[in-house]
């Protein structure tokens, strides 16, 4: 009896231990999975090395080529009142030029107004908005050589570059930031006052359109116009009066969004 419960014992026990484990499968090397490609990215970095960062000693060489290459002088400035349409004065070439190249290469969409001073001027472009630092990065900070004009004078509708006065003896021109003059009407004393401390004279044209349509004359020969409004006359005056706060920062943001036309 003994024998055969010790023989039993022996074939559990030797079925028991005939079982194994199953063993692991064998692994099987993956293939390499090529990273995706984002188009876009690749086509936006090209875009950005295609063009040399300007500076002072570069741009003025860039400009003209660009001048030379691009055509086109009406631009359109889209804002939440309207639309405003601008002309560029070919023959005012480096600032025609720098203005086109910064719609190019779309600084300004979107950008903002950021000093408004009725009966002076709207201006804007030089926005501290991360993606306009970062936009001012990659194209170059630089500054243009004036061109100045006795033909174009800051009556109303003037467009016209800000520059610095510290430090700027050539009166060299921001390459970003632009105005709109909305101006005020200017008497003939007013007139004769500034011919004689800045030693030109107008024309009776420009005299008569400083009457009746009223500029900031003090501008003229300071900064450079470079082009003219044409359409949107509303648009500009409702955006000269938005309140503003002590510094002539508007109280809310006046987004604004420029493109080509022609």
């Amino acid at each position: 009896m003994r024998s055969a419960l010790f023989l039993g014992w022996l074939v559990i026990w030797a079925v028991g231990c005939g079982e194994t484990s199953p063993a692991p499968a064998e692994a099987v090397p993956a293939e390499p999975v090529a990273a995706a490609v984002d188009q876009a990215a690749v086509a936006a970095k090209a875009k950005i090395l295609a063009y040399s960062s300007l500076t002072d000693a570069n741009c003025e060489a860039f400009l003209t080529e660009w001048h030379a290459e691009h055509n086109g002088s009406r631009m359109e400035v889209e804002t939440k009142y309207g639309t405003m349409t601008l002309e560029l004065f070919d023959d005012v070439p480096l600032h025609a030029a720098n203005f086109r190249y910064k719609v190019e290469r779309g600084y300004y969409r979107p950008s903002e107004f950021v000093r408004v001073v009725p009966e002076f001027v709207v201006q804007g472009g030089n926005s501290e908005d991360i993606r306009a630092q970062e936009m001012r990065w990659l194209i170059g900070k630089h500054t243009l050589p004036s061109e100045f004009d006795d033909r174009y004078r800051h009556v109303r509708g003037a467009v016209a570059m800000g520059r610095t006065y510290k430090g700027n003896p050539d009166k060299r021109s921001a390459a970003y930031d632009f105005y709109i003059v909305v101006g005020r009407k200017v008497t003939a004393v007013e007139l004769q006052q500034i011919e004689r401390e800045k030693g030109f004279t107008y024309t009776e044209a420009q005299k008569q359109r400083y009457y009746a349509e009223g500029g900031t004359p003090h501008l003229d020969n300071e900064h450079t116009v470079f082009g003219r409004l044409v359409d949107g006359w509303e648009v500009l005056d409702r955006l000269s009066q938005v309140p503003t706060d002590d510094s002539d920062w508007p109280l809310q943001r006046l987004e604004m969004r420029v493109s080509a036309v022609n």
